[in-house]
């Protein structure tokens, strides 16, 4: 099992700003949603850079979009990139 060093990898943000606290706590509630798994493939709908992981992927995604935010509550900006998640996912045709 691969063993992330969260510091050293968020240090690594510090320049362009940090994965803020609540980025984490919506990008964990999002993980547990929508059963992100481990893996890379997350980054190119998102639109970040291909080399993160999916944990990191949607981190650096929910920082992004919440540094276009005014003010928010962590609630609301939580269900809006839940919505806006489910359009950049593709579907997977399952009818079920």
């Amino acid at each position: 099992m691969k063993i992330i060093n969260y510091e050293e990898l968020f240090s690594e943000f510090k320049p362009d700003g940090a994965i803020s606290e609540d980025a984490n706590v919506i990008a964990n509630a999002l993980m547990r949603e929508l059963y992100v798994s481990s893996g890379h493939n997350l980054a190119r709908f998102l639109g970040v850079k291909r080399y993160f992981d999916n944990d990191i992927a949607l981190r650096v995604w929910v920082q992004k979009r919440l540094d276009t935010q005014d003010g928010y509550f962590v609630e609301d900006v939580s269900s809006k990139l839940q919505s806006e998640l489910y359009e950049l996912l593709p579907q997977s045709g399952y009818d079920g």
